[in-house]
């Protein structure tokens, strides 16, 4: 094994650590970033009618969709101005 020794100046006084190219690639590869799952619900200090819980729980599960494709990159906006809006939409 090859023993390089590196001034503390370049280093500015930090650990460092050298390992081959191919394995700090294959490190980034396999890092991938943590998703967490988006849940919408509704919180039991929210009371609602019995009359209304269908109502509140499709609600949940459309807010869950639409954050759900805001974090996938499927929406557009906002827009300031009605040409803006125009521009987006002939696109």
């Amino acid at each position: 094994m090859n023993t390089i020794t590196i001034p503390r100046k370049l280093t500015g006084g930090k650990e460092l650590v050298v390992i081959p190219r191919k394995e700090y690639e294959e490190f980034l590869r396999s890092r991938k970033p943590v998703e967490r799952a988006i849940m919408v619900k509704r919180a039991k200090s929210f009371p609602v009618l019995k009359k209304y819980e269908k109502f509140y729980a499709k609600l949940d599960k459309r807010l869950t969709r639409a954050l759900q494709e805001v974090r996938l990159g499927k929406v557009h906006g906002p827009f300031h101005s009605m040409e803006e809006l125009r521009k987006s939409l002939e696109r």
